[in-house]
């Protein structure tokens, strides 16, 4: 469940979810009819299996659940069981694969997590946290959170994982013209084959996209308000994201706008760390 809309598992249908506001006011629907088509135009743009990070595939908007039950046939005896909100159908995020939630379990999980079976979760990896080593005795596991030093653990790859975060934002930046706020990098499951423990890495919530305008400055907005998933610039992987970044510009001729990004967040943020240190 999140902010504005929740998200169902249909049995039989496992492919697919289907994700409905909770609050059927107009601004809602337009927000949930807005992420849809966002999420069209970014798999036209910046979709495509040289992206390292991959989308999730947008299957259809429908402004009331009888006309999305109409359109696929579903019969009143088949029904749902959903309110009569608006609602839109995508492809779903799958969890890690069992072998690596047994990793993640093992390496980072406290009790009495480690005498449960691993549990379904998305990982959130955040490369802008390099060194949290500690844990915690508060564990969120649906959405935990990877940093370098976990991912480092896992043995995934830290620098094809920062470049493919420049290329899939600079895509969002510059491609499609989005700002890329809260925008996520998870590590989950395939979603042609869930139970592959190869790992697979997706770029997921789109709902508070805007158009920048061409503003670097609104764009250092998104970037420094999401949570730590970039590099920051005096980590190993910033060398690596900052290329990718600029590579990805530079296809959509916008190399100017690219590097003003880069050296405002990167003042942004060397900035804040002086502060923390004085």
């Amino acid at each position: 469940m999140g902010s504005f809309a929740t998200v169902f598992v249909s049995e039989g249908r496992g492919g697919v979810v289907l994700k409905q506001i909770q609050d059927p006011c107009k601004d809602a629907v337009a927000m949930l009819m807005k992420e849809h088509d966002d999420l069209l135009t970014l798999n036209s743009v910046c979709g495509g299996s040289s992206q390292f990070f991959q989308l999730p595939r947008a299957h259809g908007s429908y402004t009331d659940y009888y006309s999305f039950a109409q359109e696929v046939g579903i019969q009143r005896t088949e029904d749902m069981g959903l309110p009569p909100h608006a609602l839109y159908v995508m492809q779903r995020i799958w969890p890690v694969s069992h072998c690596l939630a047994t990793r993640i379990q093992d390496l980072f999980l406290p009790q009495p997590f480690s005498d449960q079976p691993p549990p379904q979760l998305l990982a959130r990896l955040y490369l802008g946290n390099g060194t949290s080593r500690k844990g915690s005795r508060f564990v969120n596991t649906e959405n935990f959170p990877l940093s370098t030093y976990r991912i480092e653990r896992l043995g995934l790859p830290a620098d094809k994982i920062a470049a493919g975060m420049g290329q899939m934002l600079a895509s969002i930046n510059f491609k499609a013209g989005r700002d890329g706020r809260d925008i996520e990098f998870v590590l989950c499951g395939h979603p042609e084959n869930p139970l592959s423990k190869v790992p697979f890495y997706e770029c997921i919530d789109f709902n508070q996209m805007r158009p920048h305008g061409g503003s670097a400055i609104v764009i250092v907005s998104s970037m420094v308000s999401n949570d730590p998933y970039y590099p920051r610039p005096w980590s190993p992987q910033w060398q690596a994201f900052a290329d990718a970044y600029l590579a990805t510009a530079a296809e959509a001729n916008e190399s100017p706008l690219a590097q003003d990004v880069l050296q405002k967040v990167q003042s942004h943020w060397e900035c804040n760390r002086r502060c923390e240190v004085m």
